[in-house]
């Protein structure tokens, strides 16, 4: 017999007022709490702010919509993050009860119905209460005679229910993915995060054995971790939008999951086969890498030596696999079946071939340098993006030339002799660690090869060096970071040094700021053009580092002088301001500074 042969007539086919009723009487204390938590992050902080006093009615606007914009949001997504969780579980708690299971299923309703009319009610225990401080933040609003602030508000509730969707979705799919309640929050919990966990593990790994391999990415690949995005990166509308229909998407996985579910798996850590699967694949691996690498640092800090990984990872492997084999099979007789032991096995030897690939670089990628007539081009960079405070730009330069090519090759094939292939977890997000060089070949046919090394600045990287101190690299260098537009320009850092009559150098420090804004571009330029102002970076800066052979080289980036730009709110750069170096030689550009 079909489970949607009704075992009573119904005219409910997609919606049953009842169970949503029943659910809104049942899990009133929640929705009860939800509301008075949203009332006490979004209305009353207003009253407060309100009740201040305020040098203009400019300011007051200003400080509010600060507050809509940047201060309040993080606090309505990480309610998302729990009440997702909590809704979806009181609403499809059933499903891991085979006595519940059984009941409700035979009740006169599909489970299309069903399905929709507890979905619906989840999402109701969020939009009645969001709805609610929302007209009561918008009265109070107009009773102070607050105008103009009605599209921030309910941009800001528009995020949070966004935000609301994609946990809703995630925990939803998760309640019917499992038949364990625990199971089901512990795979909500990981689902947050494993997609950005496991890359960076993996390239940790990769970066441990492969020398030169450049496990750098864009900090882009952080949204792969959904709360943490939308708590860094609140002014992206598109960003928010992409989560929301991540969840409606997961809503609509979770109902075709619900129409194959077989109401006896009630009480199985993973109901379906291919979950099952995946789910001691995925929870091995995250065993074998996170212990594998906690044990290795652990290893290391106390032997103070090199670190060693695979023995731990072997141990976290089997701590991994047993124990996901022990939830799935509910229980700690396993170790007599055959099978479980061929798993492990087969996923161990992988491990192992995998390690001893990498390290003895059996398919020569770590050994392998371009040939010079294939290399069209070469990016050169030792800081990416940002450095550690988020303001420095790029130092990224590209060569043409054949000589300048030939001259990254030379350091390159040194690089192999000599480099050490660790890498900081820092780096793999934003490359700041300043003593690694990076190479990026550009290659005929359209290809790329991208490494990256931490260098010993002796007579053949010095080299590397002088390409940043040519006047035409310099000059096209600062075209293209200065900005175009911008409020206010200071000169800041080390201007002058006194000695005292004990012999203590005594550095001045003072900000400047610039007399004629309209010419600094044109003195930057000049300066560059000159030859007076190379591009500031780590080979260039932290030499005296690398001769001294100090331990701490390369990891702080403080250059003496630096071009501070402030921008206006209006600007879409206002997150921070941007901090470009410059050199004491710059004399153009430090005449529009002095007084």
């Amino acid at each position: 017999m079909s489970w949607e042969v009704w075992t009573m007539k119904s005219k409910m086919s997609f919606f049953d007022p009842t169970l949503l009723k029943k659910n809104i009487s049942r899990f009133a204390p929640a929705w009860a709490i939800l509301t008075l938590a949203l009332f006490l992050t979004l209305p009353l902080p207003l009253l407060r702010r309100l009740g201040e006093r305020w040098d203009s009615s400019t300011e007051r606007f200003d400080n509010l919509q600060r507050i809509l914009e940047e201060d309040l949001l993080p606090f309505g997504v990480v309610f998302a993050c729990f009440a997702g969780l909590l809704f979806a579980v009181l609403v499809f708690k059933y499903l891991h009860s085979a006595r519940a299971a059984y009941m409700m299923h035979a009740f006169p309703m599909t489970r299309r119905c069903q399905f929709i009319t507890n979905a619906v009610s989840g999402l109701l225990f969020w939009l009645v209460p969001c709805l609610f401080i929302g007209l009561c933040a918008q009265g109070i609003l107009a009773a102070n005679g607050v105008g103009g602030l009605g599209g921030t508000l309910w941009g800001l509730l528009g995020k949070w229910l966004l935000a609301f969707l994609l946990f809703y979705g995630l925990a939803v799919f998760t309640m019917h993915l499992s038949g364990r309640t625990v199971i089901a929050v512990l795979s909500y919990g990981a689902f947050n995060f494993i997609f950005l966990y496991l890359p960076v593990l993996i390239l940790m790994l990769v970066s441990c054995y492969f020398k030169g391999f450049d496990c750098s990415f864009s900090e882009k690949l952080l949204r792969l971790a959904p709360l943490g995005a939308m708590l860094t990166d609140s002014d992206n509308w598109v960003l928010y939008a992409v989560y929301g229909a991540v969840g409606i998407g997961l809503l609509v996985l979770a109902r075709v999951l619900y129409r194959f579910r077989q109401i006896e798996r009630a009480g199985d850590a993973m109901v379906y086969g291919w979950a099952r699967v995946a789910f001691r694949f995925l929870f091995t691996l995250c065993c074998t890498l996170g212990l594998g690498w906690l044990l290795a640092e652990i290893f290391e800090i106390f032997v103070n030596g090199d670190r060693v990984f695979l023995p731990f990872a072997l141990i976290g492997c089997v701590l991994g696999w047993f124990g996901a084999s022990m939830m799935l099979e509910r229980t700690v007789k396993v170790f007599k079946n055959k099978k479980i032991w061929l798993g492990f096995a087969a996923f161990a030897g992988v491990l192992v071939l995998t390690v001893l690939c990498l390290k003895y670089d059996v398919l020569g990628f770590q050994r392998r340098i371009p040939e010079a007539a294939k290399v069209e081009s070469v990016e050169l960079w030792t800081r990416d993006n940002a450095d550690g405070y988020g303001s420095f730009p790029s130092d990224r330069i590209r060569l043409t030339e054949a000589a300048d090519i030939e001259t990254v090759l030379a350091a390159h094939e040194k690089a192999l002799e000599h480099a050490d292939a660790n890498r900081s977890f820092t780096e793999l997000f934003d490359g700041s660690s300043y003593n690694t060089v990076h190479i990026c070949y550009h290659l005929a046919g359209g290809g790329t090869l991208r490494r990256a090394y931490e260098l010993n600045l002796n007579d053949g990287y010095s080299k590397l060096a002088a390409l940043y101190s040519r006047p035409e690299t310099a000059e096209a260098w600062y075209a293209e970071v200065l900005p175009e537009t911008f409020d206010r320009v200071l000169l800041e850092g080390k201007l002058e040094e006194t000695v005292d009559e004990s012999g203590m150098v005594n550095v001045g420090y003072e900000d400047l700021e610039c007399r004629d804004p309209a010419a600094l571009r044109k003195a930057v330029l000049a300066d560059a053009a000159a030859g007076r102002l190379p591009i500031v970076n780590f080979l260039t800066l932290n030499a005296e580092l690398f001769d001294g052979g100090a331990d701490e080289r390369g990891y702080l980036y403080s250059p003496d002088l630096q071009l501070w730009f402030e921008f206006s709110r209006s600007t879409p750069t206002s997150f921070q301001p941007l901090t470009i170096p410059i050199t004491e030689s710059a004399t153009e550009t430090i005449k529009l500074f002095t007084k």
